[in-house]
């Protein structure tokens, strides 16, 4: 193969990677709007993929066979070049890691090795499968699509497009590192400490911290983000160099980096609080559990829980507005009661001087949620609780003083005071005012 044989092939990789990499799927609670986005992009992928270990092939003197199979070109190229083999190989086993794919999962276990994998996921069946999914045919064999991350059909890419380079051979998870390592130590931080003895020892003091308490870097920037980027205390120097070192790494072109930052910020297990009057109703969304509904005991929809392929569950509240993510936690646990956290509110309820607690949902203070004014009394007006159950106790006519702390105001407390006008199960109607306490 001559040089503008292989710079040609070197290129159409590339330039599949920058397709990818400019148009990332986007997580939507529509599953239909998901199979769009990954038909849209993965025969591309498979069609790169395949043009790159055919060349391999050809290369090596081999005979590559007329098919799409990369399950089958990659056994033809283990024949007869095995040094190319072993590297995919070794970068589809980083990558499985790198991307937190557990291969012992219940279904997961296609994941353990390249052949695998690409018996799953890379046979004609499935391209075909794909492609007239892609314009609205049913194509033939099983759906394939919830076997796929795209983020290890790009890295297959981004090794393939390294082996035709003569002394480039690197994984996801050096490649990463390299990047990390390069914004966390960059010339530019010495130049700001440059004839300041104070930031001179700051900068000394990171530099054994960086390369001496860390194995990788990529350790240093999760132990600096655990601590809330304030790994020495007093060093204003240091803190800001850390949150300047993050904000450049979220906006990286690389999505591997994307990524690698970004679970950093999962909450980690058993961070969301959990309270005996609040067990959330968990309603599956599909057989394989990993799409829900999280409701409380009435029915009141608090929002939805995904699982990722990295074990995360990604969080999207039901608020005003489109459903997005918000959070992910490491834990279905943590999702759930997170949205029970972020969507409720522990309230005081005193009918006829008795007081007891109780729980409404809602994610903004009560006292801004005026609906219609009030017929009875002037100046008043119609307040719509939805109580975490049916059980709260109340009846039509009872006169009722909700009280709600909010700390964040620095312990004010606001006041709902009223008659109940309507009692429809967990639905309450208030008709009164509301004041600070």
């Amino acid at each position: 193969m001559d040089t503008m044989e292989k710079y040609k092939i070197q290129q159409s990789i590339k330039d599949v990677i920058d397709i990818l990499d400019s148009a990332p799927i986007r997580p939507d609670m529509i599953a239909e709007v998901n199979l769009v986005q990954l038909t849209n992009r993965i025969p591309i992928a498979h069609l790169a993929i395949e043009r790159g270990l055919k060349a391999l092939i050809t290369e090596a003197g081999g005979t590559a066979q007329h098919t799409h199979a990369l399950n089958r070109l990659y056994r033809n190229l283990r024949a007869c070049d095995k040094a190319s083999a072993e590297y995919l190989a070794g970068a589809f086993d980083d990558a499985a890691a790198f991307f937190g794919l557990n291969v012992n999962d219940k279904g997961m276990g296609y994941l353990r090795s390249i052949e695998d994998y690409l018996n799953k996921v890379g046979t004609d069946d499935t391209f075909e499968t794909l492609r007239y999914w892609a314009i609205g045919e049913s194509g033939r064999g099983q759906k394939p699509w919830q076997y796929i991350p795209p983020s290890v059909h790009r890295e297959l890419l981004c090794a393939l497009w390294c082996i035709f380079f003569p002394t480039r051979r690197d994984v996801v998870s050096e490649r990463v590192e390299r990047k990390v390592e390069n914004v966390l130590f960059h010339p530019r931080m010495t130049v700001r400490g440059a004839d300041d003895t104070a930031k001179e020892r700051s900068i000394k003091w990171y530099m054994d911290w960086l390369f001496n308490e860390h194995e990788t870097r990529r350790c240093a920037l999760e132990d600096a983000v655990q601590h809330n980027l304030n790994i020495k205390e007093d060093d204003e120097f240091i803190s800001q160099w850390l949150r300047e070192a993050c904000s450049e790494l979220s906006e990286s072109d690389d999505p591997a980096v994307q990524y690698f930052i970004r679970t950093l910020t999962y909450l980690p297990k058993g961070s969301q609080r959990s309270s005996p009057d609040a067990i959330p109703e968990v309603k599956w969304l599909n057989d394989r559990q990993t799409r829900a509904a999280i409701e409380t005991p009435a029915g009141t929809p608090l929002g939805f829980v995904e699982k990722y392929a990295d074990g995360g569950w990604g969080i999207m509240p039901m608020e005003e507005g489109l459903v997005q993510i918000v959070d992910i936690a490491r834990s279905v646990r943590d999702a759930k009661h997170y949205l029970v956290n972020r969507l409720t509110r522990r309230v005081s309820v005193t009918v006829d001087e008795t007081t007891k607690p109780m729980r409404i949902v809602s994610n903004r203070d009560f006292i801004l949620h005026k609906l219609t004014s009030g017929k009875d009394v002037p100046d008043s007006f119609t307040y719509d609780l939805a109580f975490w159950d049916d059980r709260h106790g109340l009846s039509l006519g009872d006169r009722v003083l909700v009280q709600l702390q909010v700390e964040r105001d620095g312990g004010f407390t606001y006041v709902l005071e009223g008659k109940i006008m309507e009692v429809e199960k967990q639905k309450v109607s208030v008709t009164g005012i509301s004041f600070l306490s």
